[in-house]
């Protein structure tokens, strides 16, 4: 299953900058690993801001939030998580929508 996930920290780091930044990049460096094992398909940060975005492909909305929920700084940031459909599969429910006009 895709998922998209966006995240943003409003409000400034919520730790000392030197400790905020040694979480942060405990937190990409899994998320590196977690690229490597086919669980996230892309990531990018957002230029200028303290957020990014990733795509996920992982087998359930659970796996998802317990992969999530041990980023170290998940509690930290807004997320806002987005159900993904594959382009072959919009394909299908668009070709099925125009036969059915």
């Amino acid at each position: 299953m895709l998922y998209i996930t966006n995240c943003v920290l409003e409000g400034g780091y919520p730790l000392p900058p030197k400790e905020w930044l040694q979480l942060v990049l405990k937190g990409m460096e899994e998320i590196v690993n977690l690229q490597k094992k086919g669980k996230v398909v892309t990531h990018v940060g957002h230029a200028g801001l303290q957020a990014g975005t990733i795509i996920w492909d992982v087998d359930s909305n659970d796996e998802l939030m317990d992969i999530l929920c041990q980023l170290p700084f998940w509690p930290f940031m807004e997320w806002e998580i987005i159900p993904g459909i594959a382009i072959e599969k919009t394909l299908e429910s668009i070709k099925g929508a125009l036969a059915a006009v």
